[in-house]
Order: structure tokens, then sequence, then C-alpha cells
């Protein structure tokens, strides 16, 4: 019986794996290095992608500096709205996305200001931010709660403040989390194209670039480009497990 429950969760995790793999595959091995090394040599699409990891990372800067605070509120205090609050931090992970891009295009629009951000790399920063900051935020609260409050508390019997305890005792205990919050919201950011082409359709980021010219000259246009999305986005990810790992033997380092 034990054998045949493991054939069967063996069985599903593979279905699960070659999901995920085989498109994967089918894209990489899909076009040619010289296809790809034209598309590198294509200045509206390095702009695109420069465009897009600038704004990502704008965006989620932005998480960090506003998500933090709140995340810790949500997982340390009780406060009568604290179930609305967080209903309303993780709304927009079920509002279509160009519903969203619609929403902060009125709202945008009712301000009537002319340093408005629509049509700006402002606005795409904004959008992203909409979309992903419930990622963030989500993470972040699950690691503050995992710290023992014990510590917190010992801490501000020895006379430190409240800023000094959470800078040097709370938050080094959850910067490996806040490494892969802030990822997530990177990862999330730089994919997204419903919110974004509503509010801000130039400059193009590469999502959007990528679906005009697929729309205009055919999927053989935009295999390369996907293929250099899917290889910058892998080193990337690299590089943040390779710091997140040496971040933890730091950590571990630190205790003798």
């Amino acid at each position: 019986m034990k054998s045949f429950t493991g054939m069967v969760v063996l069985i599903l995790s593979s279905i699960c794996l070659l999901v995920i793999l085989l498109p994967l595959l089918s894209l990489l091995f899909g076009t040619s290095l010289s296809s790809i090394w034209t598309v590198l040599l294509d200045r509206e699409v390095t702009s695109s992608i420069i465009l897009t990891f600038f704004c990502a990372m704008t965006a989620s800067m932005l998480g960090i500096l506003v998500g933090t605070p709140l995340a810790y509120v949500l997982s340390r205090h009780e406060f009568p709205t604290k179930k609305i609050v967080q209903t309303l931090v993780d709304l927009p992970l079920v509002i279509p996305h160009p519903v969203a891009g619609i929403a902060l295009l009125i709202t945008f629009s009712a301000l009537g200001s002319e340093n408005t951000p629509i049509g700006h790399w402002t606005g795409i920063v904004i959008a992203m931010f909409f979309v992903s900051i419930p990622l963030f935020i989500n993470v972040m609260r699950q690691a503050f709660s995992s710290v023992p409050i014990e510590m917190e508390w010992t801490s501000r019997t020895l006379g430190l403040t409240p800023a000094y305890t959470f800078f040097r005792v709370t938050l080094p205990l959850v910067r490996n989390d806040l490494l892969v919050g802030s990822l997530m919201m990177w990862a999330r950011s730089i994919s997204e194209f419903g919110a974004v082409v509503i509010l801000v359709y130039h400059p193009r980021v590469i999502s959007i670039l990528v679906y005009d010219r697929f729309t205009s000259h055919g999927l053989e246009a935009v295999i390369p480009i996907a293929v250099i999305l899917v290889g910058v986005s892998i080193a990337v990810f690299l590089c943040l497990r390779t710091v997140q790992r040496r971040s933890r033997w730091v950590a571990r380092s630190s205790w003798f």
C-alpha cells in the first residue's frame, strides 16, 4: 500500500514538473544563437528590458520601504480593523489586472494634474507596485510572526528604543525573508502586463513589446526575446539565491 501511495505521489509530482519544464525547454531550444544575438543588438529590445528591470527594482524598493512597516504592524498588533486591512492588502491578488489598470487610470485622470504618471515610467512603477506588493507584505508578515516577541521585550527592558530594537534585533533575523519577499515582488513586477498596458502603453515594458511584436510579426519574432528574458531571470534568481545562502552562513557563523 505504501509503495502504491509513493508511486501515485511520484507520478503526480512528475506531471507537475513536466507541465513547468516542457514549455521552458521548448522555448529555450526553439531558437538559434544567431537569432538571440540579433535581438540583443536591437536597441528597442534592450531599452525595453532595461526599463522593465529598472521599474521592477524601483517598485521593489518602494515595497520594502512602505511594506515592511505595515507587515510588522499586522504581525505584532491587534486592532479593530485588522481583518479589513489584511483583506485590502490581498485584494490586488484577486482583481483582474486590466481592471487594476483601469482603476489606476481613473484615479490619476481624476487628479487632473499635469504631472500625472500616465504615459510615464513612474506609472509603470505604480502599476507594478500595486499588483505585487501583497506578495512582499505576506512574506514579511509571516517572517515577523516567526520571530519570538520575547526577544523584543528583552531588548526593551534593557532600555533600547523600539526603533533600535526593530533595526538591530528584529530586522536582521528576517533579512533572508526580506530578500525572498523582494525577489518575489521583483519577479512579479517584470511579468506584469494587464495593469501596465492600460496605464502606460509608452514607454513599453518588455511584456508589451513582446505582445506587439507577436501580433505584428508572428511567433518567430518573439521567441528570441522570450529566451533572453528567461535566461536573465534564471541568472538573477541564481545570484539572489547565492546571496541568500551566504547570508544564512554568516548568520550561523555569528553564533560562534
